[in-house]
């Protein structure tokens, strides 16, 4: 019995052991936490350290900063504080000149008094004619100058020539070095003296045609001009013209078709199929008006050429086609009456189509 009891206490004092086994290595475990823990608190107590010490210079430099932001602002303050004042005294400055200018310009007891613009405009006037009278002042000193400055050259000159002058009346010797240098120097003097004569004369000659030139360059200028004029309102005229003759045009185009339908109308009316007399008469006054429109333009365009001329009359003689005897003046008649002779003929052909006549061709070859 005393064997299981021993037996039993020793195994009671090894459960205790393991037990205290297993809560030193519990305390063990523990201790190591706090003290990982301990550790990482001074770490991050560190880092929060060198933070701070940072944050704290970036706050200082942001200070310094501001401090010198606040200085300079300060400064603009007081700048512009200065600048203030001085136009305040400006603006106190230019109302009382304003106030003694109304004073000193109103005008007497019973005159009319005069606005505010009319006396600026007024100070405005004064003003460019003195400036203009300062310009005419600077001219006229820079003038003077000039002149002293080429009268004191003209002084320097006629002293040296007076100098060379009075050393000329010193005896020379006739076999000195300076005689034989004046010689010399006579020599290049005549020669140079004939160049610049010839190079004188060739100025002179180049100046003439250039004047020639120019004035032949201003009349072909003006010719020029003359002529853009004349082609601008030729070219005005031509579309007046030309809208002219497209509306002639149109009102041909209808008085055709109204002949057409007259003459249908008549034939219908006098019971014909063929023309009626009255479209026969028609049809020949303006084949004559025709004729003697081409003749009239043949006979002014070739009349400066005597052969074609000839051949021209024995062939409106052969086709029994009065010969025109009266020509236009001026071209700027013939001109205004193309336009006309041109819708007579265009009316003619028309006409004549619209009742089945043709109009004659002549063939007429001239010689130029």
């Amino acid at each position: 019995r005393s064997l299981k009891k021993m037996t039993s206490e020793k195994d009671d004092l090894m459960v205790e052991h393991n037990i205290l086994k297993l809560e030193l290595k519990r305390l063990r475990q523990t201790l190591n936490q706090h003290a990982d823990g301990v550790l990482n608190l001074n770490k991050r107590r560190l880092q929060l350290q060198k933070a701070m010490d940072e944050r704290k210079i970036d706050i200082g430099i942001h200070t310094d900063m501001l401090q010198q932001q606040i200085k300079h602002a300060e400064g603009e303050k007081s700048k512009i504080s200065a600048e203030l004042h001085e136009r305040c005294a400006q603006i106190d400055k230019l109302r009382k000149r304003y106030e003694i200018l109304m004073t000193t310009m109103a005008p007497p007891e019973g005159e009319e008094e005069h606005s505010a613009a009319y006396y600026v405009i007024a100070a405005a006037q004064e003003k460019e004619g003195l400036q203009r009278e300062g310009d005419q002042l600077d001219a006229n000193i820079r003038k003077a100058e000039k002149e002293i400055h080429a009268l004191e050259n003209t002084i320097k000159v006629m002293n040296a020539r007076n100098t060379m002058y009075r050393s000329n009346f010193t005896k020379v010797d006739q076999t000195s070095e300076d005689l034989d240098q004046e010689r010399a120097l006579e020599e290049q003097r005549r020669a140079v003296m004939d160049k610049y004569k010839y190079k004188r004369r060739q100025v002179r000659e180049l100046q003439e045609d250039l004047d020639a030139m120019s004035r032949t360059y201003d009349n072909l200028a003006a010719e020029e001009g003359t002529l853009g004029s004349q082609v601008g309102e030729s070219e005005g005229r031509v579309e007046g013209a030309k809208k002219q003759l497209t509306d002639q045009q149109a009102k041909l185009d209808r008085v055709s078709k109204q002949l057409v339908r007259y003459g249908r109308e008549i034939r219908a009316t006098k019971g014909k199929k063929n023309q009626t007399m009255e479209e026969d008469d028609i049809t020949l006054r303006d084949m004559a008006t025709f004729n003697k429109d081409i003749a009239s333009k043949l006979v002014s365009s070739i009349q400066s050429y005597p052969e074609a001329y000839s051949t021209l009359t024995n062939l409106l003689y052969q086709a029994s086609i009065p010969i025109p005897t009266s020509l236009p003046a001026s071209r700027s008649q013939s001109r205004a009456g193309s336009s006309t002779s041109s819708l007579i003929s265009a009316r003619s052909d028309k006409s004549a189509m619209s009742l089945g006549i043709t109009s004659p061709t002549f063939n007429v070859r001239g010689k130029e």
